[in-house]
């Protein structure tokens, strides 16, 4: 039967007082007091699978917060982190979607949990997604290792490689050794094991005094900062402002460049050199005995020393041919006139099948002087002739050189005048067999990414031109070693060395001089510092005003003047003894100079400076490098390839 609107609206009151039980319904405050009484109802989720899920959803947004500490590290080589933020915008977007709008939660969570699936697909079709163990091992928590560049910055790996030059590790008994000898015997030891010699080096560090720790530590810390806060998603991570590096990461960042530094290769430079050294040292120092029983031990000195370098150069360059030529005029050292000397060649395997058209000449002079004042002719020029062994091991492993034939000339005598390059040159004129360009080595391993370089324009500014015994010429600068040199001084700047200023460059005086002046392209190369470079100018310079006012004092007539015995008239007397003052002057200004400098390259070579331990093998070894590089890339223009210059004074 059909119910009026009046009788429906009466039966509804009714049910719902019956309900109640005939009172008004509670307020929503009075009920929620009445469960929890003052306490704050605890958020619960329920068991419905939409908050289930949207639950699951939002422990996954928040779980890589939580790893949001500076330990945090971006592993090299993994995916970008752009896909995977996207998965996790998907993530927070349905929970923000179940946070403001609860009826929708289930729809928002299909959506979500569709389009995470979708993003992972695209993302492993892509190659994007590529979790690392690293990263995602929950087990164990990655090292903590700080963001660091490729390798040290060049001025920061210099300062690194003399300080270790200059520390000392301490043994369990109390005995200290030099740093650089441990790390050279962790290299011999492991070989090309990066991960031996670093975790050795590793242990190795703790011996070392904490001042000299600390240093080291202040330097990586240096190369390892990064020029921006770490982020994650966008953000910065918390502390990343204030908080340093952890100490054990600093230790594992310097243990990681130490084994950078300290190679196999650097250890088989330095064993080189000690083989060259212990050849000489051999011999006793001093100024024992006559003068003819010192020039004795020096001939004898020198001869051991070429012969070591012989046997080095068969070991690591191949087989070597001893090229004899005639000395004159040195009977005043001992040396019978007519007696025969010899330089060391070399010439070095090559990938073509047929020999280059263009041949390349390394030079360094094997001989030495000063051992009567306890030298021992390591940087003056065992650290050349190493380096020419260094690039022979490297290329006959790789001999891909573009077409260019390498040779390597090891010469004598070249402190007496450079008598074993003049005699090579002499030889390749007359059968015009001469090299296309020729680099010559003199000195290396101190000055870290500094060099000098002198050329053939260098004979200009000689105060020996048209003089004897060389009488020197200034030839002009061939095209070819204009573009060679060129081409080397690239390659040297992309390996981070920087030549010395041409205001600041001193002239190098070894065998280049005897190419040159036989307009053979040639450049010198030296490894110095800028300051050292700059020291090393204002030497030379000191030393030409000396010479040049003690040129113009007629030293017979001083000598008469004084003795008595041809007295000179008033006027010329009082020009003659100013010019011995200024003479006396200008050498007197040299000589201090010399005295406040003496580990200046032109003061330490020659003395009982130049020691073995003043050669940082590991700067000769990059140097050696960096040379070679540029040896690899040279490239010879054939319309300037033949040209034979002429001289400024033909």
């Amino acid at each position: 039967m059909p119910i009026d609107q009046v009788s429906a609206a009466r039966r509804t009151q009714g049910a719902f007082q019956n309900h109640h039980h005939g009172g008004a319904p509670a307020a929503h405050a009075s009920r929620k007091h009445a469960a929890w009484g003052q306490h704050r109802p605890a958020l619960r989720v329920g068991n419905h699978p939409a908050q289930l899920l949207t639950a699951a959803l939002l422990l996954a947004t928040l779980a890589p917060a939580a790893q949001a500490t500076p330990t945090y590290t971006t592993v090299p080589g993994t995916a970008p982190s752009t896909g995977c933020s996207g998965i996790r915008s998907i993530g927070n977007a349905a929970l923000g979607a179940c946070t403001l709008a609860p009826r929708t939660c289930a729809t928002a969570t299909m959506l979500g949990t569709l389009g995470v699936f979708g993003g992972l697909v695209y993302l492993n079709a892509q190659g994007g997604f590529q979790p690392s163990r690293e990263t995602w091992d929950s087990g164990r928590p990655p090292r903590p290792v700080p963001p660091h560049l490729p390798s040290p910055s060049v001025p920061i790996r210099d300062q690194v490689q003399q300080t270790v030059q200059q520390a000392s590790v301490v043994s369990a008994d109390g005995t200290s050794s030099p740093m650089e000898a441990a790390l050279l015997q962790v290299a011999r030891n492991c070989g090309g094991d990066r991960g031996c010699r670093a975790e050795a080096i590793n242990a190795l560090l703790h011996s070392l005094p904490p001042a000299t720790l600390s240093q080291l530590q202040q330097m990586v810390a240096r190369t390892v900062a990064p020029s921006t806060p770490p982020v994650q998603d966008g953000w910065p991570l918390a502390g990343a402002e204030a908080a340093a590096w952890p100490a054990d990461a600093l230790l594992l960042e310097l243990a990681d460049v130490l084994a950078d530094l300290y190679t196999p290769s650097v250890a088989a430079f330095q064993d080189d050199m000690e083989a060259i050294v212990a050849s000489t040292t051999s011999v006793p120092s001093g100024r024992q005995g006559t003068g003819d029983e010192i020039q004795q031990r020096w001939k004898k000195a020198n001869e051991g020393r070429l012969e070591a370098i012989a046997r080095l150069l068969e070991r690591d360059a191949g087989p070597v041919t001893r090229v004899p030529y005639v000395l004159h005029g040195l009977q005043h050292l001992g040396i019978a006139d007519g007696s025969e000397a010899f330089n060391l060649q070399v010439t070095l395997p090559t990938a073509a099948a047929a020999p280059p058209a263009k041949r390349l000449l390394l030079v360094a002079h094997g001989d030495m002087i000063g051992r009567s004042r306890g030298s021992e002719g390591a940087y003056d020029n065992a650290s050349g002739v190493a380096t020419l062994l260094h690039i022979a091991r490297q290329v006959k492993e790789d001999p891909s050189l573009a077409g260019t034939q390498v040779e390597l000339l090891v010469t004598s005598n070249e402190e007496l005048g450079f008598l074993g390059a003049r005699a090579y040159v002499d030889d390749c004129l007359q059968r015009d067999d001469c090299p296309t360009f020729v680099i010559n080595v003199d000195m290396t391993g101190r000055g870290g990414h500094g060099y000098a370089l002198t050329g053939t324009d260098g004979l200009a500014d000689s105060p020996h031109l048209g003089k004897p015994t060389m009488y020197l010429r200034a030839p002009a600068v061939s095209p070819v070693e204009q573009q060679a040199r060129e081409q080397l001084e690239q390659r040297l700047a992309t390996q981070g060395f920087v030549p010395a200023s041409p205001d600041h460059s001193p002239w190098i005086t070894s065998d280049n001089i005897a190419f040159q002046n036989a307009s053979i392209p040639c450049v010198a190369v030296t490894q110095v510092s800028a300051a050292d470079a700059a020291l090393w100018r204002q030497l030379e310079d000191a030393r030409k005003t000396w010479q040049a006012r003690d040129a113009e004092v007629d030293w017979r007539a001083w000598q008469a003047q004084n003795s008595g015995t041809a007295p000179l008239p008033a006027e010329e007397a009082r020009i003659l003894k100013t010019r011995y003052q200024a003479a006396a002057s200008a050498y007197h200004q040299y000589k201090a100079l010399r005295d406040a400098h003496p580990n200046a390259p032109p003061t330490m070579i020659h003395s009982e400076r130049d020691r073995l331990h003043r050669v940082n093998p590991a700067m000769s070894v990059e140097f050696a490098n960096a040379l070679l590089d540029g040896v690899r890339h040279l490239e010879w223009n054939a319309d300037t390839a033949g040209v034979i210059p002429t001289t400024l004074d033909s």
